[in-house]
């Protein structure tokens, strides 16, 4: 009873996180596409683009986050 206790509680825990997840996702999207209205826009986003190489290169070797990976595919 007490394995099914603590598995509802992941299970909801890992919900929300989804949940939270998914917001960020969307505020991300909107302040990218206002940084793109903006004249230097498209150059911040490839010095932020090179910068996370850089830190993946620095992790020595350490493989990001799936989703990490997509969002750098999505720059």
């Amino acid at each position: 009873m007490e394995w099914d206790r603590d598995n509802d509680l992941l299970s909801r825990a890992c919900d929300e996180l989804i949940e939270q997840n998914a917001l960020l996702q969307q505020e991300i999207e909107l302040l990218r596409a206002q940084l793109r209205r903006h004249p230097t826009g498209e150059l911040q986003i490839r010095e932020a683009r090179r910068q996370m190489g850089e830190w993946q290169e620095a992790a020595h070797g350490h493989t990001p986050l799936p989703l990490a990976q997509q969002e750098m595919a999505a720059f």
